[in-house]
Formats: structure tokens, C-alpha cells, sequence
């Protein structure tokens, strides 16, 4: 039910409206007064998020007997909500990307120099920010490990394909702390991927990337957290140390 509650959420379902949902769902029809016992929430706030759920054709109402019982609509109808979202962001992304450069050229915005994101789904914003950019190359330390028990599998898998998809090439340095190197993400060599490994037995557990003119930093899940420094002269020195780093690494993980 979470990736369930997860639909609910983005389709701006408020979460008493979603316990009416999954327990109407769950446990069939019912009339307020059970509605309000089986979650908890006041009978008279039922009516109210039953009124929403309506209105996105989500549930209908009948009365049987004088009674007023509620029960699942056609579920099918939240895939159409769904697509009917999607259109939605996909008309405004369009309509954005038109007006962007007007709206950044006639902005005053200051960009901070320096930001930091607490926690995976906030350091997540940060890899983000490079998808920002194409036709780049990013300058990556990765400790592969570390990064795929913070990130997990399946956003950097997501993060790799839009990067892609930006032409986005990589040159990364992989730590060695094991004999095997696992199948995952950026471990697939490619024409857009160079990578070196270097073996070092108290290697790093943090990651960075050079891109454009700006360094991110990004810790393991112990510390969870990372930061962007937005700075030419920190990119240079930073670009100095990973080709040193480069120059000293090998082709293969091989010992």
C-alpha cells in the first residue's frame, strides 16, 4: 500500500482522504459512522474528504434503505488522473523551457555559493542539479559502494539514463576496496564512461564531482548529507588534485 499512498500523495490526495481510500479499498462499502471508526478520523471530517474523493470520481456514494454507504469507483481511474497530471507538467515543462531564458535574463536571483541537502532524498536534489546542464563532462571520485547504499539502485539508474539522454559524459575514479567490482550502476563501460581505479586501504567513503563551474560533495549513508560549491577557483584546484589522482590510477581493477 505504500506506493499506493505514494499515487495518492502526488495526485494531491490529502492523507485522511487516502486512509478513506485504502479502507474503503480494503474492507469494502461503508457509511461514515464505520468510516470514522475504522480510521480514526471525526465523523463530520469524514463528509469533508469524502467530498474530494468524489469530486475525482474516486469513490460513489449510494443509499440503501435511507442509509448513505460509500465504496470504490472504478480503480482505473487513478492511472486517468495520472495521465491527466502528466499532460498537465509535460504543457507546463514545455511552456517553461520556452520562457526560461526571458525568465532567468529578466531575474535578479543570486545564486548562494555554497548549499548543503540533508539526508539521501535531499542529497538526491544534488545530483539533480547537474542534470541542469548539457553536453558536459563531470570529473567523479566515486566510491561505488558507498554511493549505492545511500542513493540505491534504482535513482542512480534513473539518474544515469537522464544524464544520457543530456549527453552528459563521465570520467570517474573508483576506489578498490574488494577483489570483485559489483554489476551496477556506472560500472558498464561505454563510449561516454572512462574510468580508473585506484587501491587504497583507507580510501575515502565520500564522493565528488567536478562539473561545469561548480564541486559536489556527497557523504556516505553514515552522515548522509552533501553540499555544492559554487566557485571557479575551488573547480580549478579541484580539477588539479582529480588529475593527479587520474595520472596515478590504473585501466583495470586488477591488482
Amino acid at each position: 500500500m505504500k506506493q499506493l499512498e505514494t499515487i495518492l500523495t502526488n495526485l494531491s490526495i490529502s492523507q485522511p482522504a487516502q486512509q478513506i481510500y485504502i479502507s474503503l479499498l480494503k474492507d469494502g462499502e461503508a457509511t461514515a459512522r464505520t468510516l470514522a471508526s475504522r480510521t480514526n478520523i471525526t465523523r463530520t471530517s469524514i463528509y469533508d474528504h469524502v467530498k474530494l474523493l468524489k469530486s475525482k470520481n474516486l469513490i460513489v456514494e449510494r443509499a440503501i434503505d435511507g442509509t448513505t454507504f460509500f465504496a470504490i469507483g472504478d480503480v482505473r481511474q487513478l492511472e486517468q488522473l495520472l495521465d491527466d497530471q502528466i499532460d498537465t507538467l509535460n504543457t507546463q515543462q514545455k511552456f517553461l523551457s520556452q520562457q526560461l531564458p526571458k525568465l532567468i535574463a529578466s531575474s535578479q536571483t543570486v545564486q548562494p555559493k555554497i548549499r548543503f541537502f540533508e539526508g539521501a532524498d535531499g542529497t538526491k536534489q544534488l545530483l539533480k542539479d547537474i542534470l541542469w546542464y548539457d553536453n558536459i563532462t563531470l570529473y567523479i571520485y566515486w566510491p561505488y559502494e558507498h554511493m549505492l547504499n545511500f542513493f540505491g539502485k534504482e535513482f542512480l539508474t534513473w539518474f544515469n539514463q537522464r544524464r544520457k539522454v543530456r549527453d552528459i559524459t563521465i570520467k570517474t575514479i573508483w576506489n578498490v576496496t574488494t577483489k570483485n567490482i559489483k554489476n551496477h550502476i556506472f560500472s558498464q563501460d561505454s563510449k561516454d564512461v572512462q574510468r580508473r581505479y585506484l587501491t587504497q586501504k583507507k580510501a575515502s567513503t565520500m564522493s565528488y564531482i567536478i562539473y561545469d563551474k561548480k564541486v559536489a560533495f556527497i557523504s556516505s549513508d553514515k552522515e548522509s548529507f552533501g553540499f555544492i560549491v559554487d566557485s571557479q577557483e575551488f573547480a580549478t584546484l579541484m580539477h588539479m588534485q582529480f588529475n593527479a589522482l587520474w595520472a596515478n590510477a590504473r585501466s583495470t581493477s586488477k591488482k
